[in-house]
């Protein structure tokens, strides 16, 4: 009769050595799983608007992000992430380009509102927003302007820009 005692505390001992040995030797490799997945460095998205296409290609590559180019143009509009946002490596950046003329008025119609305050105020123009109420506009969207595009404008002239919003007059 004691031996069986001796047995069942001898099992029930190794028992409990093999489920220490489980949720020990299972928290090492949640730990080297878990710093292994967050060994990606971050980079932040370079300002390119205005740059020229192989510029901004370059850029995008010498960071370790992977450049999707959209559009036709010289010269790039925007990028999506936009500028200084911070990405993991191996990202895809949109490229967006357009032709930029400085001495007249771009033409931002369709483009979201945020971009289109980047871009006129990298080129020093003014703006005036008027938003109009469109119920399923999701994004501020620029759906027309005054002065029209391609416009001759001197730097500091005011661009009024109409904006479709959902958030207007509610």
């Amino acid at each position: 009769m004691k031996n069986v005692f001796r047995y069942i505390k001898k099992g029930i001992k190794n028992l409990i050595l093999f489920i220490l040995g489980l949720i020990t030797g299972g928290t090492i490799f949640f730990l080297l799983i878990f710093a292994f997945v967050n060994a990606n460095t971050y980079v932040s998205i370079p300002s390119l608007m205005g740059e020229d296409k192989e510029t901004a290609i370059n850029a995008l590559k010498e960071k370790g992000l992977i450049p999707i180019v959209k559009g036709v143009g010289d010269s790039v509009l925007y990028t999506d992430p936009p500028a200084n946002t911070k990405v993991k490596k191996g990202r895809h950046v949109f490229i967006q380009l357009g032709r930029i003329e400085k001495l007249k008025v771009p033409d931002l119609i369709g483009i979201p509102v945020e971009v289109a305050e980047e871009f006129l105020t990298e080129y020093k123009l003014k703006y005036k927003i008027i938003k109009i109420y469109y119920p399923d506009e999701k994004i501020e969207t620029v759906i027309d302007m005054t002065p029209k595009p391609n416009t001759p404008v001197m730097e500091g002239d005011t661009i009024i820009l109409k904006v479709a919003s959902s958030e207007v007059n509610k």
